[in-house]
């Protein structure tokens, strides 16, 4: 497994290295650190800080990342990119076949703040591979929840999340989620029973598609974990997949890149995006590479 980590030393990068320590990842992964900083061309005063110095700092964040996570794959490399965070970081994951980039939901950057929305949201958008934001204290991974929806991305995600090596007394949360049809206010009295008893029709056929997907996917996850819990409520996507994460304590949310929703457009940018922008705990966004 190819894994790039990208750090700019703030807080929350600090914490996706540690993270690193207790994550489920193969014990032969090949490691790259990388940092970005601004094209030398940029005048001082724009920067804030000498270019120069800039780049002696990024030198010492991307030494000090790589030498604690070469406590655990001891062949770590690191190494400084030029230019626009978010596209170096593509191109990066891109041009090196990366398996799943690492990265803080927030950080410093090399001119403002990188919010969760521009350098984390941006790489989870465009990246080749998966992505894992990391966020909260760093702790084992003991409780995980999985959103599943019948798309193709939930089910390679729950795919490459079985492949993982996974610790003992491991328990996953399948989540299904039924997102009901709204009755409309304009619909005339007269239909009222007859627009009820469809839409309550509508949510039992999907309650019963989601619980096969459900069910398969417990079924693949059953022998590489200690417990699978299953559940199809119904709710709004995101809120339900965080309320449960937060509910029982989970350590990890995995949700597939893109999905399917009633109108086939979960894509990123709607349940994955919001889940990646509220969730209290790290956020696994999973795709194939390519």
């Amino acid at each position: 497994m190819q894994l790039l980590v990208a750090t700019d030393g703030s807080r929350d990068a600090s914490e996706a290295v540690e993270w690193l320590s207790h994550f489920p990842l193969p014990a032969d992964a090949a490691v790259e650190v990388v940092s970005v900083v601004p094209p030398s061309i940029l005048d001082d005063r724009v920067l804030g800080t000498p270019w120069a110095e800039l780049r002696r700092q990024t030198e010492w964040i991307v030494e000090d990342a790589r030498a604690r996570l070469a406590k655990r794959w001891p062949r770590t490399t690191a190494r400084i990119l030029q230019g626009d965070a978010r596209a170096a970081l593509v191109d990066a994951a891109t041009e090196h076949g990366a398996d799943l980039v690492v990265l803080g939901a927030r950080g410093l950057g090399a001119i403002a703040s990188m919010f969760l929305g521009s350098v984390s949201l941006g790489v989870a958008r465009h990246a080749p591979c998966s992505v894992l934001v990391c966020r909260a204290t760093p702790r084992p991974v003991q409780m995980v929840t999985i959103g599943v929806d019948g798309g193709d991305d939930a089910g390679e995600a729950v795919k490459i999340f079985r492949d993982l090596p996974l610790p003992p007394g491991l328990v996953v949360r399948v989540v299904g989620v039924v997102e009901p049809w709204r009755y409309p206010s304009s619909a005339p009295s007269f239909i009222s029973p007859a627009l009820t008893a469809a839409l309550k029709d509508y949510e039992a056929e999907r309650r019963r598609e989601l619980g096969a997907v459900v069910a398969a996917a417990a079924e693949e996850l059953r022998w590489r974990v200690a417990r699978v819990v299953s559940a199809t409520p119904v709710g709004t996507p995101p809120e339900v997949i965080i309320r449960d994460a937060e509910e029982h304590g989970s350590d990890l949310i995995v949700v597939g890149a893109r999905g399917r929703s009633r109108f086939e457009r979960f894509v990123l940018g709607s349940v994955s995006e919001s889940v990646l922008r509220h969730a209290g705990c790290p956020v696994l966004v999973a795709r194939p590479r390519g």
